[in-house]
């Protein structure tokens, strides 16, 4: 992380912080960051979990998702783990998204069938988690591989990040045409009913390892169970159940793979709370035995080898 402690550093640093693009790529166990305000970035996390805190919830990212923090915001951030976690951080210099947004403008505007979205500008994005996807997360990927490796090249890092912020705004159109699922006849309605879906969403990941419910989740979401229920499926094409069961299989697998931790063990730190349990969430999601995928006799086999089946939200 950044030696903010160290009096060498401080001053350097944070005559920059702030005020143009910067990527922080670093591992630690244990690390808290009062509440600060900054600039559009882009969250990731590998090994474990990152906590942000923002407008009194929690945002938790991990191997399975990623974050956008919109410019402007006050949040706080935590790492608290048993081994170091790798923390990805991407931030956008003030200017940059107008850049990109300018040349997207036309095309945009022709996919939403809006000719006056080439005027409005790209707006803020929505703060929320999403799954790792094959629109954002292979560019994230690519710039977190270079840097790690050593690179050191601004005018690289800088059209790296113009085609990342252009994979972003893509990604937030998309999330207005998914909005458009949403029973409701009234767009403010949809995307205020998107938003609460994704206090829901965020609730999920932070709080898998526990024995949550649907009244929990839709509570999170300030929605009854009812309308959160059908809203969700509308949305996602899943329940809130099958969801979170999913991310808790998709926990499961990586400790089956990365440690020596027993079946009894991994179902009580993810959420299953039973070794049968466990194992008929494993044998759902993968169509394999947890034996097998712990013996890692898939070729390749990794944190990343047995891909979790993702169903994408309804265009």
């Amino acid at each position: 992380m950044p030696a903010t402690w160290d009096p060498a550093f401080r001053p350097r640093f944070y005559q920059r912080w702030g005020r143009e693009s910067a990527v922080i790529s670093a591992r630690t166990r244990s690390v808290e960051y009062p509440q600060f305000r900054q600039l559009l970035s882009i969250k990731a996390a590998f090994g474990g979990a990152e906590d942000y805190f923002l407008d009194g919830h929690r945002v938790s990212v991990d191997d399975d998702t990623f974050a956008i923090i919109n410019a402007g915001r006050v949040y706080a951030s935590r790492i608290k783990a048993l081994w170091p976690v790798h923390s990805f951080s991407i931030f956008f210099e003030p200017g940059l998204v107008s850049q990109v947004w300018s040349s997207l403008a036309a095309s945009i505007a022709a996919q939403l069938d809006d000719h006056t979205a080439r005027s409005a500008g790209p707006g803020e994005f929505a703060e929320r988690l999403y799954e790792h996807d094959r629109l954002v997360s292979p560019v994230l990927r690519h710039i977190r591989s270079a840097v790690d490796a050593g690179l050191d090249d601004e005018h690289w890092l800088d059209e790296q990040l113009q085609f990342l912020l252009a994979r972003m705004i893509r990604l937030q159109h998309r999330e207005l045409r998914v909005a458009g699922a949403i029973p409701s006849s009234r767009p403010a309605t949809r995307r205020e009913l998107l938003r609460r879906l994704g206090l829901g969403v965020d609730f999920i990941h932070a709080r898998y390892r526990e024995p949550i419910a649907l009244k929990d989740i839709a509570a999170a979401a300030h929605l009854s169970p009812f309308h959160f229920l059908r809203t969700f499926k509308s949305v996602y094409r899943l329940t809130p159940s099958t969801y979170l069961n999913r991310k808790r299989a998709a926990a499961a697998l990586r400790l089956l793979q990365e440690s020596a931790w027993t079946m009894t063990a991994i179902a009580e730190q993810v959420g299953f709370g039973s070794r049968t349990s466990l194992f008929r969430h494993l044998r759902a999601q993968y169509a394999l035995q947890p034996q097998r995928l712990r013996r890692r006799e898939l070729v390749g086999a990794g944190p990343h080898s047995i891909r979790v089946e993702r169903h994408p939200p309804a265009h």
